[in-house]
């Protein structure tokens, strides 16, 4: 299995890909593709309609030349669209219209190129075809200058509704946003697709990753016996004289929004809430990597919650998708601990952070007010960095240095009282400033391992409640 890129060393994520769009952005791998990034096409672009400005052909790695088609307002969501038929032709072309009037960003691939791109590929058992979304996903959503990052929604119809099911059904959790089906074909998915199984090893919570919908045409199904969905929901019955368009824009268009702030409301943040089911008066805020709410930093945070801490999870891929200041990144974080604190009645509160979370922690403390600043009694740092970005860089998966822009990090942490703060590192890791550290007054937890440490996590949440408990007797 290729990890995800945010649980590689960032010297190291170089050697996890050459090139984006020939290796996925978290796990799988791309057929050989020559684009470095999704250029305009001029030769075997899925057929579209000439006359529509807002659809062009661009490269998209295992699927082919793929129709992007553009909203005209802000982007609301990603959607990748399997062709009806074997081809994309001018009918899927509609339903692709019909999705971008309600906000999506759409790529529509032809399933027969898609399928025998696959079938090519000889170095692969089976194929996550997750991750030939979700990294196109990256690349188009930050060339689109989305403001904020949307996980691919998979939508198909007939033997493309069979690929969409398949394909949320193995990702990891916060991976795909969701699936959309609309008369699945009766017959096998086609052998040359061989989606993997789900990764046993990724912590993926209860049901499906995603949300599900599934929609039937009366002609085709009597509504009375139609099989609930895998989510246990019941398909949706649609009159024959409704079009694809339509339906799928129905099914769709409720999970293409836009998320406003308020001082009072944190529910624009992207936030994972995991309260404790016997809770302590503990609550811990953990910053995933640059990778999101999906490994390490989820399952650390369920040991936590596990232990009786009530944790709030925060998406740094998406939160961070567009660039946020220290300023307004401490505005948040303060937000989100007001509201949290007294809605869980917590005292003690930790803030945790994994990699990219780690690296922008120090600034986001020590912006908070006064009064709330005291509040926090530990830090922890885990793969902790020299330099800090508040932006994701889709460059940055490559292994590529820390930006112009990034900021030292160490002088903002000598401005954190230092034995609060734990920093947890590999011993192989060669980019972590956790060894630099030592007779700080901080506590340093070398473990096995590199940027993914050892693989223990509920050991490595152990070393946090350890650490934090410690720091909370000695305050009295």
């Amino acid at each position: 299995m290729i990890p995800c890129f945010s649980t590689l060393p960032r010297t190291l994520r170089a050697a996890a890909g050459a090139a984006l769009l020939v290796v996925g952005a978290s796990h799988g791998a791309f057929a050989a593709t020559p684009s470095t990034t999704p250029t305009t096409s001029t030769t075997s672009a899925p057929t579209a309609k000439a006359a529509d400005s807002a659809v062009k052909h661009v490269s998209g790695g295992r699927y082919g030349d793929v129709a992007m088609t553009r909203p005209d307002g802000a982007i609301r969501g990603f959607a990748v669209l399997f062709s009806a038929g074997p081809h994309w032709n001018a009918a899927d072309q509609t339903r692709a219209d019909a999705l971008a009037q309600h906000g999506a960003l759409v790529v529509g691939v032809d399933t027969a190129r898609y399928a025998s791109n696959l079938g090519a590929i000889k170095n692969e058992s089976c194929h996550k075809l997750y991750s030939d979304a979700e990294a196109l996903s990256h690349q188009l959503e930050r060339q689109q200058g989305s403001t904020e990052y949307f996980a691919p929604i998979a939508i198909g119809s007939g033997e493309g509704a069979l690929i969409a099911q398949r394909m949320l059904s193995q990702s990891p959790a916060n991976t795909m946003a969701g699936a959309v089906t609309l008369d699945p074909s009766t017959k096998p998915l086609d052998a040359r697709f061989a989606p993997c199984p789900a990764d046993p090893t990724l912590s993926r919570g209860k049901g499906l990753p995603g949300f599900f919908e599934q929609g039937v045409t009366a002609s085709q199904a009597d509504a009375a016996k139609v099989a609930p969905a895998s989510n246990g929901a019941a398909p949706r019955v649609f009159a024959a004289n409704l079009s694809d368009a339509d339906k799928l824009a129905t099914l769709t268009a409720p999970h293409l929004r836009a998320q406003t702030e308020s001082e009072e409301d944190v529910s624009d943040l992207p936030l994972i809430e995991l309260p404790a089911a016997h809770p302590t008066d503990m609550l811990a805020v953990v910053i995933s990597g640059d990778g999101g709410w999906r490994d390490l930093d989820k399952t650390i945070a369920e040991a936590l919650q596990k232990q009786g801490i009530s944790v709030v999870g925060w998406d740094a891929l998406r939160y961070f998708w567009s660039e946020k200041p220290p300023a307004q990144t401490s505005h948040d974080l303060a937000r989100v601990l007001n509201t949290y604190a007294a809605r869980w009645h917590a005292k003690h509160i930790a803030l945790v952070g994994y990699s990219f979370g780690a690296d922008v922690m120090p600034f986001a403390y020590n912006r908070l007010p006064d009064a709330l600043r005291a509040k926090v009694s530990y830090m922890s740092l885990l793969g902790f960095a020299p330099d800090a970005d508040f932006q994701i860089r889709v460059t940055g998966w490559l292994g590529m240095p820390a930006s112009d822009k990034a900021l030292k990090v160490r002088p903002e942490l000598a401005k954190v009282p230092p034995s609060i703060v734990q920093c947890v590192y590999g011993e192989d890791e060669k980019d972590t400033l956790c060894p630099a550290l030592a007779n700080t007054g901080i506590d340093l937890v070398k473990t096995n391992g590199s940027h993914h440490f050892d693989g223990d996590y509920n050991a490595l949440a152990a070393k946090i409640i350890e650490g934090w408990k410690k720091e909370i007797a000695v305050r009295g």
